[in-house]
């Protein structure tokens, strides 16, 4: 029986660990860093980035020194089916310390800025400092 719930616990202990941060208290909580602009601008020229947003896409694109990049998505998320597209895109750091993106889709645009946020390996960003700003999960790696 004590195995049973030791067993039992290590599961939930587990799953909490591997919860998905979903807001920016959620990012805080696991002790995020914001990135100042000037970390930005060395981190970002020549990135990959990989960006999951809330609705399950996933994009893909590589940050050109040019503030330029070609994007690609699975769309999933996106009015309920997955539908794989390729567009242009431009990124920018903001004097503010604010990534800016924008993606010329052939439905739809992207155009955000987002504070971001450093959690071990990976990033988030969010839309506003406020604590229940949904946060979305970025990979960014050169």
């Amino acid at each position: 029986m004590l195995r049973l719930i030791v067993a039992i616990a290590s599961l939930c202990l587990c799953s909490l660990a591997g919860a998905q941060i979903t807001t920016l208290a959620d990012v805080k909580a696991k002790n995020g860093v914001q990135l100042s602009a000037e970390e930005l601008k060395q981190l970002l020229p020549g990135a990959k980035v990989v960006s999951r947003t809330q609705a399950g896409s996933t994009r893909t694109w590589t940050n050109g020194a040019d503030g330029t990049f070609v994007a690609s998505t699975d769309g999933r998320g996106f009015s309920g089916k997955t539908s794989y597209a390729t567009a242009q895109g431009t990124w920018r750091v903001a004097d503010n310390g604010r990534l800016c993106v924008t993606i010329k889709w052939n439905v739809a645009q992207d155009d955000w800025c987002r504070v971001m946020f450093k959690v071990g390996d990976k990033y988030y960003g969010v839309g506003r400092l406020d604590d229940n700003a949904p946060a979305s999960e970025f990979e960014i790696s050169k």
